[in-house]
């Protein structure tokens, strides 16, 4: 019986640690969040990491293509994805852990280019993006005519080729990949149009004490300087 009530209480303990555990899942948005060699890796993803130790949390991270991790994000029991920034369309769809990081939404453009004044001035232009972005609801909402693209890598490409007019995205991420592809000599930021926080957004069915308890530990490590360092130990600052 002892050996029974024993077998039963550590199945119990079991499931239980299994529901506290979260999957995160990301995507490639760099320097934010990105694959490295060892995992997922970048400011918010550092960041994220601190989060789940300081709360004691078990957790599993995986890079998604956008669209699919914030649809998962969705539906899926103890699931958050981050980083995301936090939208009037969004704010019923999830439940908000943040801010982790900022994000300046910038337009960038080839050499030599014009610089509009605001971005009324693009209303008929051609603005890259990519699915799932919240750049494309936001543009398109005020009346912009928004190339979509499966992933944000393309647009330089699509800049150079003329394809689009504009590209619009974080301006630390294009910054990033002009880098990476070599065109931050041929390509410049012409029009910073927005700024948001981006989140971790979790399953609207996470516990609501849960998520007030990564809250109060996130205000804790941004007190603490941790926040601070990690931006400080990738080159930026908060």
């Amino acid at each position: 019986m002892r050996a029974l009530v024993f077998a039963t209480l550590c199945c119990f303990w079991g499931e239980l640690a299994a529901a506290d555990s979260l999957t995160l899942l990301t995507e490639e948005y760099p320097p934010y969040n990105m694959s490295g060699k060892d995992g997922a890796v970048g400011v918010s993803t550092e960041i994220v990491r601190e989060l789940m130790k300081a709360t004691g949390t078990e957790y599993s991270i995986a890079v998604y293509p956008w669209a699919r991790a914030i649809a998962l994000a969705r539906t899926q029991v103890n699931t958050c994805v981050f980083s995301m920034s936090r939208t009037a369309e969004r704010e019923p769809l999830y439940k908000w852990v943040g801010p982790l990081v900022a994000n300046e939404w910038t337009l960038f453009a080839k050499r030599p280019a014009s610089r509009p004044e605001s971005i009324e001035a693009t209303m008929h232009t051609r603005i890259g993006s990519y699915q799932g972005d919240a750049i494309v609801t936001w543009l398109q909402t005020r009346g912009h005519t928004v190339e979509i693209a499966p992933n944000d890598e393309v647009n330089p490409r699509k800049l150079m080729l003329d394809r689009i007019d504009f590209w619009a995205t974080g301006r630390l991420i294009g910054q990033f990949r002009l880098r990476q592809q070599g065109l931050d000599q041929a390509i410049e930021p012409v029009l910073t149009f927005n700024r948001t926080d981006m989140y971790l957004a979790c399953q609207r069915g996470m516990p609501d004490e849960t998520i007030a308890r990564l809250n109060r530990e996130l205000d804790a490590l941004v007190k603490r300087g941790v926040v601070r360092k990690i931006y400080s130990d990738h080159g930026y600052a908060p």
